[in-house]
């Protein structure tokens, strides 16, 4: 072959070779949403608060440089940069930052964003000029201030970044697991283990009847802490004694929050894993402003908050499983579950245009560490294959609204909260009456109520019908006209007496005792005549009258304000022979 042959073939050689490289796809990322579990921190049993460590905050400082890395500095570089993000001032309208009001929960949040997006340093020139013409330089080596949202209990967002917290019914769903057949058994088995972990390194923290499993989660976590902080307590115990508590501790975390199939447990467990489906409705919230704002908004998404959210997610996920027995356990301090939402390119653009719904992906990536050497790994979701790692946006969707708690509302119902934002949730929309619960409370104080008015309204009616109907009066005229015995008004027969004038009409009764010679209910009358005179039951009336002010109100304690705030006294009576 000729020379020009050679060059003609190395040519269209070389022109195959273009042609497959463009063809070749490659990966967009367009939007990541993490959540993050607090770094090392003190145990509510030495502070209150739960502050986070030193330790703890290089933690996270060390975990988000990872993904500064991979996400923020090779930004339209490489292909797991996120697409059109700062790379290097932070700019809140990129980053969405949402934490609980936990101390050492904000403490790692401000810890993950100064790895993040770190002091500007060197690149901190003068910004801001006086009307002097002086400059100012940021304080701190040019330090850039996060926006980071705190959710506290009474914001209705803050279910998505903790929603067991407030919810009553996850709180009876955990109560009935500590008090089941599996939970009474396993706190038999370890008794001897708690019991001795607790003779080495715990007598003077905890009482001993606090060492059972059922606390295995703050034992365990107080176990870390020393280990890390007190060096005489890693004489005292052993590193298979450590990691059996941390064992104990993820497996009660799991029973508790994890999804629980039609055979275990009783109907109100199925509350248990609430925490990771708020947690899914905030993911899907997250994903679809992305692709509304295409690509504009919500390119980073950061939660912090505890480990309940994580582990409930996971069995909700379906990551749980034997082939992924790792995520039967907590994350490491730090660590993160983190969603990727890419595209796939083929044109080869620096800048390429947001693609269409049908385009985008998902992944799932573990980043379970806060070293540099940790690495970010995907694992499959919904019990798909090893080699299915990434599903398209719109079945990863679909498969979390099967269990994503879709409203605020629906929340509020489910859990039978007492939250304050709820009593405006359940009062919204045309809502059926039978898709709302009532809290035992309520239901027992409205039926006290109703049974109340029924009896009152009852005794109002008796009341009414006693005091309309006459009294017989004796046949014969001639024992008609006699006085004395016949009662307490003064006829014309009754001339030994003073007349005495009724003063309570019928508009009120009289409850005086049996043995006050008043029956209960009747009403004085005109001339209506009740008692004798000659056997001195009108000197008991009589007496009852002028100690009415001391009696108590014919309706019992619920008129009791009125009758010691009522300025009128009752008529005084004159009585002479």
């Amino acid at each position: 072959m000729s020379v020009s042959g050679l060059y003609i073939a190395f040519l269209a050689l070389q022109g195959l070779g273009v042609v497959s490289a463009q063809s070749q796809p490659s990966e967009k990322v367009w939007g990541v949403y993490a959540f993050t579990v607090n770094g090392d921190s003190k145990p509510s049993v030495i502070s209150s608060s739960k502050p986070l460590t030193d330790y703890g905050a290089n933690e996270l400082v060390t975990a988000a440089s990872a993904f500064r890395s991979r996400y923020i500095s090779k930004s339209g570089i490489s292909e797991t940069g996120i697409q059109g993000i700062s790379p290097i001032i932070l700019d809140s309208n990129d980053v969405n930052v949402l934490s609980t009001t936990d101390q050492n929960v904000i403490g790692s949040a401000q810890a993950f964003m100064q790895g993040l997006y770190p002091p500007l340093g060197a690149m901190n020139v003068s910004s801001t000029q006086k009307v002097n013409g002086s400059f100012e330089l940021a304080p701190l080596d040019g330090y850039q201030y996060p926006q980071i949202i705190t959710l506290g209990d009474a914001d209705p967002s803050s279910i998505m970044v903790e929603g067991q917290a407030k919810c009553n019914m996850y709180q009876a769903a955990e109560s009935v697991y500590r008090s089941s057949n599996e939970a009474e058994q396993m706190a038999r088995d370890t008794d001897t283990f708690y019991r001795m972990i607790w003779s080495l390194g715990m007598s003077g923290v905890y009482d001993e009847s606090f060492a059972t499993w059922t606390n295995a989660v703050p034992i365990s976590e107080y176990l870390d802490y020393e280990l890390l902080h007190n060096e005489s307590f890693m004489q005292s115990m052993t590193d298979a004694q450590i990691i059996r508590a941390r064992w104990l501790a993820d497996q009660y975390l799991w029973n508790t929050n994890s999804q629980q199939s039609s055979s275990s447990g009783s109907m109100i467990r199925s509350i248990s894993p609430i925490a990771g489906q708020t947690l899914a409705s905030s993911i899907i919230q997250a994903f679809d402003m992305n692709i509304q704002q295409k690509g504009t908004r919500q390119k980073m998404t950061l939660m912090f908050g505890g480990d309940e959210p994580v582990v409930a997610l996971s069995s909700l996920l379906g990551l749980a499983s034997d082939r992924q027995p790792s995520f039967f356990s907590r994350l490491v301090r730090g660590g993160s579950f983190v969603f990727e939402l890419y595209s796939l390119e083929t044109s080869g653009d620096l800048y390429p245009s947001y693609p269409q719904a049908s385009n985008l992906h998902v992944r799932f990536m573990l980043h379970n560490g806060t070293e540099n050497a940790t690495s970010f790994e995907p694992y499959t979701m919904f019990g798909h294959s090893p080699s299915q790692a990434s599903i398209p946006y719109s079945e990863f969707r679909s498969e979390l609204e099967t269990f994503a708690v879709s409203s605020i509302r629906e929340w509020c119902v489910q859990c039978n909260a007492e939250s304050l934002f709820c009593t405006g949730a359940l009062g919204e929309g045309n809502s059926t009456p039978e898709k709302k619960r009532m809290a035992p409370a309520v239901a027992g104080v409205i039926g006290a109520v109703v049974t109340l008015a029924v009896v009152s309204i009852t005794a109002v009616i008796g009341f009414f019908l006693c005091g309309a109907c006459p009294t017989k009066s004796r046949k014969g005229s001639a024992r008609s006209s006699l006085g004395g015995f016949k009662g307490p008004g003064k006829l014309a027969s009754d001339t030994d007496v003073s007349f005495r004038n009724p003063i309570w009409s019928a508009s009120k009764p009289d409850t005086a005792d049996p043995s006050d010679g008043i029956q209960a209910g009747v009403v004085v009358q005109g001339h209506e005549r009740h008692g004798s005179w000659e056997m001195g039951e009108g000197k008991k009336e009589i007496e009852t009258v002028q100690s009415d002010g001391a009696r108590g109100s014919p309706f019992g304690d619920e008129h009791e304000d009125w009758r010691i705030h009522s300025g009128l006294q009752p008529v005084k009576i004159r009585e002479s022979v």
